[in-house]
């Protein structure tokens, strides 16, 4: 069902997403800097007549994307908020009357380079000739007057959830999921590294302290065994303190928090990962706790005897762990593997609180922009939902040959 909705928003999606034009260099070379450049706005008067919503609009939102050209960054060259306007200060008129706003004016970066100014209109316009007048105000007292007039033939959309709005920002959403899978392949690899050494170290404990002294009574083993027993503490540690404490707490701490340590260390800025890194390791971090406990519980279910086998023919420790257990370990935990995979597709949304674009942060952005959530928010959910349904049939296949390959097996066994 959700392949199938994805085809049919796809079907009605328009040939192109309506951009729009980009300033012309004569226009960026005559404005003085720190003067906002008007590059586009919302209704277009000059939108293609292959898009969906040509002479259509919601009639709700008026929306200027500009270039700051400069008005965004103070004289130190820090970065301004909204872009370096003041918001409160700019209007938007129409037809000759200042316009009543439902909230104040916001601006969104949809593109690293060019925000858009929104004004969301206490009513709602139908049909009819427009005359727009918009007022950009910065911060250090500039201002740029943008007007157009828009021919409406009616609303692109109304009600809870708007058809246009989904066409229109269809493929910027979707952009996201590749973002996403991203983010799920490479969370669960190294959550599954992680995994494997934790369990590692909570199997390295073989007895208490009590036991190995009324066994060996000597004070030189008891110090090996000290040390011998910091992986199982470390690992110990790491699952207690990542299933203990929320993703999205890991996520936040993990973005906003190295960026300190990296200061404190007197280590340059450009030693900041990005957004999209500190996403992979909160996500590999919490899941490789979680499948630490998956990993040795598959471990222990290998029987004894495959130990006892592989010393008697003298394999070392590590050789029995690498080329008898761990193999078999394996097959027996993918399923549950495939199950946290499944699960961290839907857990990457919660890296759209740092800013990464996935799915979800996409579909916020074209929200804030149409201030039509719903209609947005539908997009990311049905990606979503056919996510989970394309990689839960791929494991269903993998588990079904696994299976047969472990029937295989006890028909040989009962051969021999």
């Amino acid at each position: 069902m959700a392949a199938l909705l994805i085809l049919v928003v796809t079907a009605l999606t328009p040939v192109a997403l309506a951009a729009s034009p980009a300033a012309s260099p004569s226009a960026a070379a005559s404005a003085p800097k720190g003067t906002p450049i008007p590059v586009g706005v919302i209704p277009d008067p000059n939108q293609s007549d292959a898009s969906a919503t040509k002479n259509l609009w919601n009639g709700d939102v008026v929306q200027v994307n500009f270039e700051p050209n400069g008005a965004d960054v103070d004289a130190d060259g820090k970065d301004l908020p909204n872009a370096g306007l003041e918001v409160t200060k700019c209007q938007v008129s129409i037809n000759g009357e200042l316009q009543e706003l439902s909230a104040d004016p916001t601006v969104q970066y949809l593109s690293p380079a060019t925000p858009t100014l929104n004004f969301p209109l206490s009513q709602t316009y139908g049909s009819g000739k427009y005359d727009f007048k918009v007022l950009m105000v910065t911060t250090t007292g500039v201002t740029v007057e943008k007007t157009w007039t828009y021919d409406s033939k009616g609303q692109a959309g109304s009600g809870l959830i708007k058809p246009q709005v989904m066409k229109e920002w269809f493929w910027f959403i979707s952009r996201g999921a590749i973002v996403t899978v991203e983010l799920t392949v490479i969370s669960i690899l190294f959550a599954s590294i992680l995994a494997l050494f934790g369990s590692l170290g909570r199997l390295s404990k073989k007895m208490t302290f009590r036991q190995a002294w009324n066994r060996y009574q000597s004070w030189g083993y008891m110090w090996r065994m000290v040390i011998g027993r910091i992986p199982y503490w470390i690992a110990s540690f790491y699952t207690s303190l990542f299933r203990g404490t929320p993703l999205l707490l890991q996520i936040i701490v993990i973005y906003q928090g190295t960026p300190e340590v990296i200061r404190a260390l007197g280590l340059p800025n450009t030693y900041n990962p990005p957004a999209f890194w500190s996403g992979v390791a909160a996500l590999s971090l919490n899941y490789g706790a979680y499948l630490t406990e998956v990993f040795r519980a598959g471990i222990q279910a290998v029987p004894k005897g495959q130990n006892e086998a592989a010393w008697a023919i003298g394999l070392s420790g590590w050789q029995t762990q690498r080329r008898i257990v761990l193999p078999q370990a394996l097959k027996i935990v993918i399923p549950a593997v495939g199950n946290d995979f499944i699960a961290l597709i839907k857990d990457t949304s919660l890296v759209s609180v740092i800013t990464v674009e996935e799915l979800l942060r996409r579909s916020q952005l074209a929200g804030a922009a149409t201030f039509s959530f719903m209609s947005t928010l539908l997009v990311a959910a049905a990606w979503y939902w056919a996510l989970t349904i394309f990689f839960s049939f791929w494991q269903a296949k993998l588990e079904t040959r696994m299976a047969r390959d472990k029937a295989r097996e006890k028909e040989k066994g009962k051969a021999k």
